[in-house]
């Protein structure tokens, strides 16, 4: 070896020496210096703390059925390189053929395509779906494949809000969106109770594994979420999807552009019933966008001289309802420079001051509010103001409209005030606030707070209750209340609303037809159509208000556009709540819900019966399902129904809630159209039928 070859082996060897040397001091380095700080980045990108949100409690309704409730849904994804080589080889096809018949978004071949693709890729994380609910996803996992220990399944679960019966109190119920953290928008029940609802999240640590996922790993720093609370409406499912498909067919009917519905408990100032609907110009339907029924503040016309009369009689001790009055048989008459009208003449021009508030003469509440008034007109004010409708509810449910009713210090009083808003003009009030004066009359002169919500409670435990809530102890004497009940009574009887002396129970209550102002000017075009009273009149137990904003299809009075809605609702009520049987038969009246050879659930049909007193004619039962029908001497039969698998069943004349369990039980997807019961179905009854097909149902 000469000189060179001996200096380049130890240049070598040098530079072998000095990387060798380098890298232990590095080592030292990472052990000691820079150890902490290492350490706590691995744990940063391997260890996680994430929020775990608590369920959201529950609404339900009067009857105890859900309105509103927390369901978890999944996003799924497939890791196809987590799976053995021989089972991906052998299943994926068997796989990808279940897949395709149940989301029926790809292909078999494409689904094949797209994880054999995947898995020679080296991919790991293929969306199937999201949001998938809870029995897509137990059926998913009964897949080839993914039935085995290592099938590549991932699911990420979340907790989404659902309403089991649709759009019904859908302004009532609610919702939030936190999504704008500058301004939350909280709306309804969900709003006006989001924290009790809320509950408390908690706090889970998790590690990441193989492919990138994370697993919940024990810590002393996790935190168990606590659910939310639930709540007890006192709103009527029931009663709700009767009011609500009466308010759309009325407005229909009527090209109407809005309208609402409230029904109150007398004594207990509870709502059972609160629907609102306006007209949709791009979509061209009703929906319940507004809380018109809180937050709308109307002129109520005609329905206001329920409180000016109080006024009038609260005024006079001796003011006499059979006080003949000589209005003329023009059906006007001048107050200052202003001409009122009546839309017919009264008496022949000489009526009582009854036969005036029966047909609604505004003349004779216009002169009656002058003669008695017009010196001292403050005094009128003040009087209304004792009642207190001129003050806010302050409703649990936000967005309420403030009454105005202004006093002769306001800077827009005229001469014509006075006789004006005798009639309802120049004063504004909400629906519900007109509601709650009546209901006072009603109940004797108590006027309660209108609520929404009777209870609290964490699963069974009552955590609080909600009593009645007393606004006015009394808003008029005895005399005057009763005076105002014989008028009302006598509006149905004698007046305006005679359309409502057809129901099988006495009614009490007043028309209003209240003409809209455009630009500041009133016209004989829009309108505002309403009606508000109570039943039965004799032991009153629900107040109701019917207003329909501006009908345009002919008709306009408040007695041929707003009673007949109140009449449905009434009659629906009369013979469900409160239990008054049929004289032709030995069945209640309700008893039709079960008579219509409709199937139906035989525990549903039995607590049914059982609740309602209607007599059951079952015979021996050997299914959970059964067809029902009127007996031959009252009551109902019950007769079995066998299912076959997939086979379809006769779904005429069901109820959508059960048909849509039942079809879904059976392993068919369902769509549907319209509202209330089965009227035809997409797939007849007998034919065969493969599971995760889907059958779409028209409803009357």
């Amino acid at each position: 070896m000469n000189f060179g070859d001996v200096w380049r082996v130890l240049l070598i060897y040098v530079i072998m020496l000095v990387v060798g040397v380098a890298v232990v001091i590095k080592i030292v380095v990472i052990q000691t210096v820079d150890r902490e700080e290492l350490l706590e980045s691995a744990r940063k990108a391997d260890i996680r703390m994430v929020k775990v949100p608590a369920v959201r409690g529950n609404i339900f309704s009067k009857n105890g059925t859900l309105l509103a409730t927390t369901i978890p849904v999944f996003d799924v994804y497939f890791d196809p390189v987590a799976v053995p080589e021989e089972r991906f080889n052998n299943e994926i096809g068997a796989l990808s053929d279940s897949l395709a018949r149940m989301l029926k978004d790809n292909t078999k071949s494409q689904y094949i395509n797209k994880f054999t693709k995947a898995r020679n890729n080296n991919k790991r994380y293929i969306r199937i779906a999201r949001k998938m609910k809870m029995d897509e996803y137990e059926r998913l996992k009964t897949f080839p494949i993914f039935r085995e220990r290592q099938n590549g399944l991932i699911s990420e679960k979340q907790l989404i809000r659902e309403r089991p019966y649709g759009d019904i109190a859908m302004r009532v119920i609610g919702y939030v969106n936190l999504n704008d953290t500058l301004k939350p928008v909280k709306v309804g029940l969900e709003g006006a109770y989001d924290t009790c609802l809320s509950g408390r999240d908690g706090m889970q640590m998790r590690r990441r594994i193989n492919g990138g996922r994370f697993i919940d790993v024990p810590s002393s720093t996790n935190v168990t979420p606590r659910n939310g609370k639930d709540i007890y409406t006192s709103i009527d499912a029931k009663i709700q999807d009767v009011a609500e498909e009466s308010l759309r067919r009325c407005l229909d009917e009527n090209k109407a552009q809005q309208g609402c519905v409230i029904m109150m408990d007398v004594k207990s100032g509870f709502i059972e019933v609160m629907a609102s609907l306006r007209y949709n110009e791009k979509k061209k339907k009703y929906e319940e966008s507004y809380n018109f029924a809180i937050a709308e503040n109307v002129e109520p016309g005609s329905t206001f001289k329920a409180i000016t009369m109080t006024a009038l009689l609260e005024n006079d001790p001796h003011f006499n309802v059979d006080r003949v009055l000589n209005l003329g048989n023009t059906g006007k008459m001048k107050f200052h420079n202003r001409i009122m009208t009546d839309s017919h003449v009264v008496g022949e021009g000489h009526p009582t001051i009854k036969q005036c508030f029966w047909e609604s003469s505004n003349i004779a509440f216009a002169y009656l509010t002058t003669e008695a008034f017009e010196s001292n007109p403050q005094r009128f004010i003040d009087l209304i103001y004792k009642t207190k409708i001129n003050e806010p509810l302050n409703l649990d449910i936000k967005g309420e409209g403030k009454p105005y009713i202004k006093s002769t210090s306001s800077k827009i009083w005229s001469k014509v005030s006075l006789p004006w808003m005798s009639i309802g003009y120049e004063l504004t009030v909400t629906p519900i606030t007109l509601l709650t004066y009546y209901n006072a009359i009603a109940n004797n002169g108590r006027m309660v707070k209108p609520q929404f919500v009777k209870e609290i409670r964490r699963g069974n435990e009552v955590i609080k209750t909600f009593d009645t809530i007393v606004i006015n102890e009394k808003i008029a004497s005895d005399r005057t209340i009763k005076t105002l009940q014989s008028l009302l009574r006598g509006v149905v009887e004698n007046g305006t609303a005679k359309l409502l002396n057809k129901c099988a129970f006495p009614v009490a209550g007043k028309t209003g037809t209240a003409q809209i102002a455009q630009n500041g000017n009133y016209n004989k075009k829009n309108y505002t159509a309403s009606f508000v009273g109570y039943f039965p009149a004799d032991d009153p137990k629900y107040t109701c208000i019917v207003v329909i904003s501006n009908p345009m299809g002919g008709k306009y009075y408040g007695a041929s556009v707003s009673a007949p809605v109140f009449k449905e609702i009434a009659e629906k009520v009369y013979a469900t709540e409160l239990g008054i049987t049929d004289e032709k038969s030995s069945y209640p009246a309700n008893a039709d819900k079960y008579t219509r050879a409709s199937m139906a659930y035989y525990e549903d049909v039995d607590d049914y019966c059982t609740m309602e007193g209607v007599r059951m004619v079952d015979g021996e039962l050997s299914s959970e399902w059964v067809r029902v029908s009127q007996s031959v001497n009252g009551g109902v039969t019950m007769q079995s129904v066998e299912l076959v698998e997939e086979v379809m069943p006769d779904l005429t004349g069901m109820n959508v809630m059960d048909a849509v369990y039942l079809l879904e039980t059976m392993g068919w997807k369902v769509e549907f159209s319209g509202r209330g019961v089965v009227e035809s179905q997409s797939v007849k009854a007998g034919t065969n039928l493969e599971k995760g097909k889907t059958v779409v149902l028209k409803l009357k």
